[in-house]
């Protein structure tokens, strides 16, 4: 599955093309409460056929309508090479960002991609998501703020851990 992104106009216009000829395949609507918004998804799926394009066979176009507290809605188009419903790309595309949230915490807060370490990279990858999640189970807003402020405190950090511990029944 890949994004449609604006600076692709050929494909962006041949994917709208498609749109406009084709029935819909598949929707689902979705509403979650989300740091104090409300995020509502149109998701609508079209894969009445295979879609031929530049050497590749396009099997569904995705697209979401998305409005946050009912002010202005931005749509976003996927293609894939899968066939499936509305619900499950959506799932699909929720967890793609979650994943590339993560990779930005990482790179941003923790700078990643200037670590020159070989040995134990996988090592230190797994403790700075650690670290990340920590600081989300713990509703920590700004995560690059909380671990500049922590770095050289460890009661803190231990604090976050010890709460994390709790809070998740981790600690009897």
């Amino acid at each position: 599955m890949a994004k449609v992104k604006e600076n692709q106009k050929e494909l962006s216009e041949f994917v709208k093309e498609i749109e406009s000829i084709s029935a819909i395949s598949s929707h689902h609507s979705d509403t979650v409460k989300q740091s104090g918004q409300v995020i509502n998804r149109e998701v609508y799926v079209y894969n009445d056929c295979s879609y031929p394009w530049n050497g590749i066979f396009i099997q569904s176009i995705i697209r979401i309508d998305k409005t946050i507290d009912n002010q202005e809605t931005t749509t976003h188009y996927y293609i894939s090479n899968e066939y499936n419903d509305a619900k499950t790309f959506l799932t699909k595309i929720l967890y793609e960002w979650s994943v590339e949230t993560m990779h930005f915490y990482k790179d941003t807060a923790l700078n990643e991609d200037k670590c020159k370490v070989n040995k134990g990279a996988f090592a230190l990858s797994i403790l700075r998501s650690f670290v990340i999640n920590i600081l989300h189970l713990n509703k920590v807003k700004n995560i690059g703020r909380k671990i500049v402020e922590t770095t050289y405190d460890l009661t803190e950090a231990l604090t976050l851990i010890c709460m994390t511990r709790i809070k998740y029944g981790l600690i009897k």
